[in-house]
């Protein structure tokens, strides 16, 4: 049997007061004892694989490890011929074994007596004992009576113990699973108090599991349906686990965290029975699923959302065009321009539209592919102003950026796209009439870019999210407000791509600063800070 575990035991242990208590291997209690009922020196047992011992075992007392090894090498080849029935013996003297072996016998004259571990159930393998001469003729292996006595109980300890290291390894393995599960665990007794919980349901609820212990489940786990009504106990799947005697599986409800969250979850509840068919504890198992909740929410939004911005300039285009055919406008040149410039006006918006959609989903596809080379970001921020001020904006564009702005490398179209995406949305989201502050900076590794309106500003809670795709923030005007939430995603992707940072900083009804960072071509030798921020 190859890849046996081998396990040697030369000598006892003795541990002193001072000194932890290794836990005690009960095959060496087996082997010691067997060691003393027969008066031998020195044992070995060879286990074949079966449950607890999935590869076998090797363990030998009283031997090396290499002459264990050895010995039952040897012994296999020779017990191959022999009979193989409960409470079956084989002496072998020692002028039978091998020279190399004959070291393990009595300086005078040895025998080794290898003994059946067998009984109605099955064969579990051999112990052979090694010492002086007429062993097997001695008590307990003499008297039938007594040497069947004696395998019995071997037997009987063999089965337990492998039982018991069975039992150890599903305990660890169910241990493991506990502890390292991406899944919230929570453990409860028959009257739903929680008795454990694993680091996974810690971090999902922000409870730690010492002040779960001992509570009503209830009080952690703030249930409530899709609906926002609370579940109670008539509800609760646990309590419906327990009356029903089937698993509840895969329910998806709502709970509450500690700081007043409100996750989407999918709960398993299943109850534990004792003996005599009672409910003995409860097992609820907790899976996250906002994050998927979030993506049908964002696919649904995606879909409306883009259906329309999509739905808005067709339909204005389609006006539009249904009036030129008519003769009055045919005769009135300014209202003729006026119509095609609108025409041309949502044209223009509806290409930039679905641009914007194949350029995030070139971003998603990991297809970014950039140009890049000496720029001076300063110059780009000049001729961006220059375009936004010839479109007829009515908000006024302050641009403050010292003379002196390092060079980086980067891609001149992508950062100018960066730029233009910033400053609509201050146009867009700023009252008209005031003034969109854009500035330039730099530090000893970077340059730093903002753009600063007095806007509606952006509630912490969502400032997180506002780079994400198709979010767009919850508010009035933003509603009004063209877009499909694509700007600052792709503003994000661009950015990260130079190797540098974007980020917002926002109060509620005083304005929103976009600032974006890129890495200097060459490093300053001391930090320092030029150019003002606004």
């Amino acid at each position: 049997m190859a890849g046996l575990l081998i396990m040697t035991r030369t000598t006892t242990t003795m541990h002193s007061a001072n000194r932890t208590p290794q836990r005690v291997d009960p095959f060496d209690v087996l082997l010691a004892h067997a060691t003393l009922m027969v008066d031998s020196q020195g044992c070995v047992l060879d286990l074949a694989p079966q449950r607890g011992a999935p590869e076998g075992i090797i363990l030998g007392w009283g031997m090396p490890q290499s002459d264990a090894r050895q010995f039952v090498g040897w012994l296999r080849g020779k017990l191959d011929r022999e009979a193989r029935g409960p409470y079956a013996i084989v002496p072998i003297p020692m002028e039978q074994w091998p020279t190399s072996l004959a070291r393990l016998g009595a300086p005078n004259d040895g025998e080794a007596v290898a003994i059946h571990l067998a009984d109605g159930v099955g064969s579990l393998g051999w112990m052979a004992c090694v010492g002086m001469a007429g062993m097997a003729a001695r008590l307990p292996l003499a008297s039938p009576r007594q040497r069947a006595a004696f395998i019995g109980q071997l037997v009987a300890q063999v089965r337990a113990t492998l039982e018991a290291r069975a039992l150890r390894e599903q305990r660890d393995q169910l241990d493991s699973i506990f502890r390292f599960s991406g899944d919230g665990i929570l453990t409860v007794d028959a009257a739903l108090r929680v008795t454990a919980c694993n680091p996974a349901l810690e971090q999902l609820i922000a409870w730690r599991a010492g002040e779960m212990l001992g509570r009503f489940y209830y009080d952690v786990l703030r249930t409530e349906d899709l609906h926002g009504e609370p579940l109670g106990l008539a509800r609760c799947p646990l309590v419906e686990a327990f009356a029903s005697a089937a698993p509840v599986v895969a329910r998806e409800i709502i709970i509450r965290t500690r700081d007043g969250q409100r996750l989407n979850v999918a709960v398993t509840a299943a109850a534990v029975y004792s003996e005599e068919g009672q409910v003995a504890s409860g097992v609820l198992n907790v899976r996250d699923v906002s994050h998927q909740h979030a993506q049908e929410v964002l696919a649904s939004n995606v879909v409306s959302v883009v259906s329309h911005e999509l739905q808005t300039p067709i339909a204005i285009i389609k006006g539009y065009a249904a009036t030129l055919g008519r003769p009055e406008t045919m005769r009135d040149p300014v209202a003729l321009r006026e119509r095609l410039g609108a025409i041309e006006e949502e044209a223009d918006r509806l290409s930039h539209m679905v641009s914007n959609l194949l350029y995030a989903s070139r971003i998603q596809a990991g297809g970014l592919s950039m140009e890049v080379a000496p720029l001076d970001v300063g110059a780009v921020l000049a001729s961006s102003v220059r375009r936004f001020r010839a479109r007829g904006v009515r908000h006024q564009l302050r641009l403050h950026c010292p003379d002196n702005l390092p060079l980086v490398l980067a891609d001149r179209e992508r950062i100018e796209e960066v730029v233009a995406n910033l400053l609509d949305n201050a146009i867009k989201y700023a009252p008209q009439s005031r003034s969109i502050h854009i500035a330039g900076h730099f530090t000893g590794e970077a340059m730093i870019v903002s753009v600063s309106d007095n806007g509606p500003g952006i509630p912490l809670r969502e400032q997180a999210r506002v780079f994400d795709r198709f979010e767009r923030v919850d508010g009035d005007l933003t509603r009004r407000a063209n877009g499909a939430g694509l700007g600052l995603y792709i503003c994000q992707a661009i950015v990260r791509a130079h190797g540098g940072q974007i980020w917002v900083e926002s109060e509620v009804g005083v304005g929103s600063t976009f600032s974006f960072s890129l890495p200097r071509m060459e490093r300053a030798a001391v930090p320092m800070v030029v150019g003002a921020r606004i």
